[in-house]
């Protein structure tokens, strides 16, 4: 991690240190994860899977620390993954968080969010886009700082700033910046249960060359609580998208004669709807969680994707020790330009047990089916993977 990112955060914890002789709540959270995992298809490729058995093991520490006016959380973690027979898949994993919130006067709250995250582009490229692409180091450095002001009672807005740098080690993958800014208003009606909410958004995604993605998002929706234990939100609306790419095109002027081929600049306007759709429903012992939405998302291939996603898990526990998740999604994902039309579909289910031998030593047995098609290739990839984790948390907490 470099010096300037370490400074950043320090800064960034700085700024709450000022509050530390009031009362205060503090927590400490060191654990390291030990997990060891058979993948029948590590690559997720269409033809000729390689499997292999992966090590990983993972320390970590989460702190809070909290007062009447502020907040702090972070996060530092690091993750060493070995491949048995695949050892030029090892890879360390860095992830780096610190999100505050202070009270800056009764009407008045600030926030910022920043995180420093160093991983392989499989799995975490496949979550973010929908794609698939070959494993290479990324880095992830997001800031994103805010400011919520109560207008009245029931009715407050929240301005906000959203930076994203993604790097890739690969040449073969494109680097993107994105900037982002939201104006957000939340009016609480007199039932107590329902908040209407109306977002919008600017963004702008820019690639190397002077390519660039420009959206304009308005959307409207609402936040519903049926009870204590049961609560939905929607949130939909239009992204109004300008695409200024170059292009590659044939150029016939001089036929029969020769033709060539140039570089030819493309500008596009096109509208696309945008949903984000939720719901938890909690009983004693069971809960349930599912979703659906749709939006746009920049990737490694120098564009961006139309991104939907549906997806659903149900938790339950079965005594104080176990308990169980069971889950499934699917994911589809197309270009938002016209450059070419491809098109993708990413389906999962997974389910696991975690056992408490221990307050603070844990075991958790899973597995995760995993199928990817290329819809445009009409192709397909198939994964298994079984794991086994063993986690130990020792809980530190002070109150001051």
């Amino acid at each position: 991690m470099g010096t300037r990112t370490w400074l950043g955060l320090a800064i960034i914890m700085s700024l709450w240190a000022a509050d530390l002789a009031v009362a205060a709540d503090w927590s400490l959270v060191p654990s390291v994860t030990q997990r060891s995992e058979f993948n029948s298809n590590v690559n997720l490729t269409y033809s000729n899977p390689t499997s292999d058995y992966i090590f990983s093991l993972t320390p970590a520490a989460d702190f809070n620390y909290n007062t009447e006016i502020t907040q702090l959380q972070g996060h530092l973690g690091f993750s060493g993954q070995h491949y048995l027979s695949n050892s030029s898949l090892d890879h360390i994993d860095q992830n780096y968080q610190i999100n505050g919130k202070y009270q800056a006067t009764p009407k008045v709250n600030l926030s910022l969010n920043t995180s420093y995250i160093v991983d392989t582009t499989l799995l975490e490229e496949l979550l973010a886009s929908g794609l698939v692409i070959g494993r290479s180091p990324r880095t992830s450095i997001l800031a994103n700082p805010g400011m919520t002001y109560n207008i009245t009672e029931r009715l407050s807005s929240t301005i906000n700033y959203n930076f994203n740098r993604v790097l890739y080690q690969a040449s073969q993958y494109t680097d993107y910046t994105t900037h982002q800014m939201g104006l957000t208003f939340n009016y609480l009606l007199n039932n107590e249960r329902t908040t209407l909410i109306n977002n919008n958004i600017v963004r702008e995604t820019l690639y190397p060359g002077g390519n660039n993605y420009k959206t304009l998002g308005v959307y409207l929706g609402a936040n519903h609580k049926f009870t204590e234990n049961w609560e939905v939100n929607f949130l939909g609306g239009m992204n109004i998208n300008r695409s200024d790419f170059d292009t590659q095109v044939q150029d016939i002027s001089q036929f029969p004669f020769f033709t060539s081929v140039v570089q030819n600049r493309v500008t596009h306007t096109k509208g696309t709807p945008y949903f984000n759709v939720s719901t938890t429903r909690r009983w004693t012992n069971l809960s349930v969680t599912a979703g659906f939405s749709r939006d746009q998302s920049p990737s490694a291939y120098g564009y961006v994707l139309n991104f939907t996603r549906v997806y659903a898990s149900l938790g339950y526990t079965f005594t104080e020790r176990l308990t169980g998740i069971l889950g499934g999604s699917y994911s589809s994902s197309s270009q938002a330009s016209q450059s070419n039309n491809q098109d993708y579909n990413y389906y999962t289910v997974s389910g696991q047990l975690a056992y408490k031998i221990t307050e603070k030593l844990s075991v958790t047995p899973g597995y995760r089916f995993s199928q990817y098609d290329d819809v445009t290739g009409d192709r397909s990839a198939l994964a298994h993977s079984a794991y086994v984790m063993l986690s130990y948390t020792y809980p530190i907490h002070y109150q001051q």
